[in-house]
C-alpha cells in the first residue's frame, strides 16, 4: 500500500510521530520513526499487527497496525491478569533479546539506568529528599546476571495499555522506549504505582515470580527508580502538579521497606 493515498491525521498525545490513516472506509494507525523492534514484538502477539513498513522520501520510516478501537487503561484497569501474562511473557521470551540485540541494542545494568535518571535534570540533587534516596540506592544496587537480560519496554504507565473492545485482548503499545535490562523495571513500576501492597505476593506468583526476600529487595529498588524516573520526566516537561504526587508516591513507598 502507498502511504501517499492515506489521509493522515495527527494522534492526540502521539508527540506528532503518530497519525491515524484513512482512505476509503479503511482506517489504520500509523508511527512515524518508532521502534525497528516493533514486527518481533508483533510476533509474540503482544501488541497489534504490523501490516506494513515504508520509507519515505525524507528518509522516515513509516510502520502501519490496525486501527483498534478501544481504549487506553484507567489506573484502576491496572490490575488485569492479562497485564501479568504479557509481563511474563516478556521476561521469558529469550527470541526477543536475541531479537533485539541483532538491532545492536547494548544491556543497559541498574546502576546506569540510575545514572541516567540522575543525569537527565538536576533538580533530582538538589531536593534534600530525593538525593537522600539516590545515595541510598548507590549502596545498594541490584545484581543483574546475564541470564536475566529481558527485553523491557520503560514505560509501562496504563495510558500505554491498549484494550480491543470487541475482543477484551489487552496489547503493550508505544514501543519507543524499550530496551535490555531486568524485568523488574517494568514489574516494580506497575507494583509501585497501581497494585496494592497487600496483593503483591498475588501478583507476583501470577507472573510467574516466587516473592522471595532478595526479589522483594527487587521490588523496593526498582519500584524506587520508577518514582525517580517519573519525576525526572515531569520535571523536563514542566509538570509540578505530577512532580508533587510522585514525590508523595515515592515517601509513601519507602514507608513500606
Amino acid at each position: 500500500m502507498m502511504t501517499a493515498n492515506w489521509d493522515m491525521t495527527p494522534v492526540k498525545g502521539g508527540s506528532g510521530n503518530a497519525f491515524s490513516g484513512k482512505i476509503d472506509k479503511e482506517r489504520i494507525f500509523i508511527k512515524k520513526n518508532g521502534s525497528p523492534f516493533l514486527p518481533s514484538i508483533y510476533l509474540e502477539g503482544i501488541t497489534p499487527k504490523v501490516l506494513w513498513t515504508k520509507r519515505t522520501a525524507e528518509g522516515d520510516t513509516l510502520s502501519a497496525q490496525p486501527w483498534i478501537d478501544g481504549h487506553t487503561l484507567s489506573p484502576e484497569d491496572m490490575s488485569d491478569r492479562q497485564i501479568n501474562h504479557i509481563l511474563a511473557h516478556l521476561r521469558d521470551s529469550k527470541k526477543l533479546v536475541e531479537s533485539y540485540k541483532k538491532l545492536g541494542s547494548q544491556v543497559i545494568p541498574p546502576k546506569q539506568l540510575l545514572e541516567n535518571c540522575v543525569k537527565q535534570t538536576k533538580a533530582l540533587q538538589t531536593n534534600r529528599f530525593l538525593s537522600s534516596i539516590i545515595e541510598e540506592m548507590y549502596q545498594e544496587i541490584p545484581e543483574l546476571q546475564n541470564d536475566e537480560v529481558v527485553v523491557v519496554h520503560g514505560d509501562v504507565n496504563h495510558k500505554n495499555w491498549l484494550v480491543d473492545d470487541a475482543s477484551g485482548k489487552i496489547y503493550l503499545v508505544d514501543w519507543d522506549t524499550v530496551f535490555l535490562s531486568d524485568s523488574m523495571v517494568d514489574m516494580a513500576h506497575v507494583l509501585s504505582h497501581y497494585i496494592q501492597h497487600e496483593d503483591w505476593s498475588l501478583w507476583l506468583m501470577s507472573s510467574g515470580v516466587r516473592p522471595r526476600a532478595d526479589l522483594m529487595d527487587k521490588v523496593a529498588w526498582y519500584g524506587k527508580l520508577s518514582f525517580l524516573r517519573q519525576i525526572s520526566e515531569y520535571l523536563v516537561r514542566g509538570k509540578m502538579k505530577e512532580v508533587n504526587q510522585e514525590i508523595l508516591g515515592l515517601r509513601n513507598f519507602c514507608e513500606l521497606f
